[in-house]
């Protein structure tokens, strides 16, 4: 079993981020909407829990899980939140490949889009070129939660559209019970409703075309919000990409299938170029 890596956090100008493990290569992750529901200062279970699931990727690389600022414009766009992210790489950590989840991958295929030669690969991890149009009512309800700043019921339905199975049933119900005693603790409770909105008006499937690095789609075909539909599309428009389908699994594939995710991820960054396709 791997251990936990060495964490350090720390903030770039505005920009808190944590540093997981010392590998002799450098992955930027782009965090998905969890990045707004926390407070920004890494306490220490934020830094455990994250620590751990980027315990394989540590062994390769020093790894920046890079938050957004904390008072975001309530008119932010994802198109905004990428150049926030080209300034890092560009002053603080260069080229490397850039692995961005749910709507973190949103804002990665922007990066990538607008300064392809500062994104060696791109992955995109329970994320493709939109929203799928039945997911946008979730949408709906998980922004009318922020604006209640109801947070207990905010994370017990992305639970319930995460999980299967049992996880799917005791997650949420755990969220409504015991949860209560930690809810999350947003620094800003708008930039929650800004996340929202700007991952609802996005819509970059038009230009996939434009975007060169060599990029991984992976996620599940159950996924609610990135479903093997749009998944398929993003891979299919893409100049230069694989596509990597976890059946039966939703949007938190990563967390539920995360051996599998964690590997071809992994041997997609280290130069694997045969197509994946799992059934």
């Amino acid at each position: 079993m791997l251990a936990s890596p060495a964490v350090e956090s720390g903030s770039f100008g505005e920009n808190p981020y944590l540093r997981v493990g010392d590998g002799p290569g450098t992955l930027l992750v782009v965090p998905g909407l969890d990045d707004a529901l926390f407070d920004g200062s890494y306490g220490r279970a934020k830094r455990r829990t994250t620590a751990w699931a980027l315990r394989r990727f540590a062994e390769e690389y020093t790894v920046y899980v890079v938050s957004r600022p904390r008072g975001l414009d309530p008119d932010a766009s994802i198109e905004g939140m990428a150049r926030e992210y080209v300034r890092v790489l560009e002053e603080r950590l260069g080229p490397a490949p850039v692995m961005g989840i749910s709507m973190g991958g949103l804002i990665a295929q922007e990066i990538a889009r607008e300064r392809p030669d500062l994104v060696d690969r791109l992955v995109l991890g329970v994320s493709g070129c939109r929203l799928a149009p039945g997911s946008r009512e979730i949408g709906r309800r998980l922004r009318w939660y922020a604006l209640e700043e109801d947070w207990i019921e905010l994370r017990a339905t992305l639970f319930e559209e995460m999980y299967t199975g049992r996880r799917r049933r005791l997650y949420p119900a755990l969220a409504r019970s015991v949860g209560k005693l930690r809810p999350p603790e947003p620094a800003d409770p708008g930039d929650v409703v800004a996340s929202i909105d700007a991952t609802l008006a996005y819509d970059g499937c038009d230009r996939l075309g434009e975007i060169e690095p060599r990029t991984l789609v992976i996620g599940g075909d159950e996924d609610p919000f990135f479903p093997e539909s749009i998944l398929r599309e993003t891979h299919e428009d893409l100049p230069d990409a694989q596509l990597a389908l976890f059946r039966g699994g939703r949007h938190g594939a990563l967390l539920e299938r995360s051996e599998g995710f964690d590997g071809w991820t992994l041997d997609f960054l280290a130069g694997e170029t045969a197509r994946i396709d799992q059934v």
